[in-house]
């Protein structure tokens, strides 16, 4: 591995790892924060983490590394839609590719709006794994899943935690 391709996947992993742990927004002081600026500022923007001037409506899909707990967290923020669906579909699709992983983790509670087509996306890891979501449900997720009768068939629990063991 290049020392450019592992300065990559270290930053992918800290802001994997703030996302999980200050998902409004991070503290400066944190140490890790301070690393992803740093690689931010010398170019390397693979560090995915909002910028301090982010519309609200952008999308943002992280995995979080596994525990070997046979669970894929993915933690989706922003907006989808069959327009901007493509990175969820992708991390899905990964995560179902990889035969340790029984069990999917969606952390949906940063959604900001979600349509038909996420749920399209939704039943296909369902099909394909466990699939559990972490909550609460954003309001039109919540909606597309009333309307469709579709809401018992998705376990919601209310951490990643919880979700890891359900």
């Amino acid at each position: 591995m290049t020392d450019a391709e592992t300065a990559r996947m270290i930053s992918s992993r800290i802001a994997a790892y703030l996302t999980a742990v200050h998902p409004a927004r991070p503290n400066p002081d944190d140490l890790a924060w301070v690393i992803v600026r740093a690689l931010n500022q010398s170019g390397d923007r693979t560090a995915a983490l909002p910028s301090d001037g982010e519309r609200p409506g952008e999308q943002q899909v992280l995995t979080l590394p596994d525990q070997d707990d046979g669970a894929r967290v993915i933690v989706c923020v922003g907006e989808f839609d069959q327009q901007t669906l493509h990175p969820f579909r992708a991390a899905g699709l990964a995560a179902t590719a990889d035969p340790t992983i029984r069990r999917v983790v969606l952390d949906v509670s940063r959604i900001t709006f979600a349509d038909s087509s996420m749920l399209n996306e939704m039943f296909r890891l369902l099909r394909s794994s466990r699939l559990v979501l972490v909550g609460p449900l954003p309001h039109s997720l919540a909606r597309v899943l009333e309307l469709t009768q579709a809401g018992p068939l998705f376990p919601t629990t209310d951490s990643i935690e919880a979700a890891r063991t359900l």
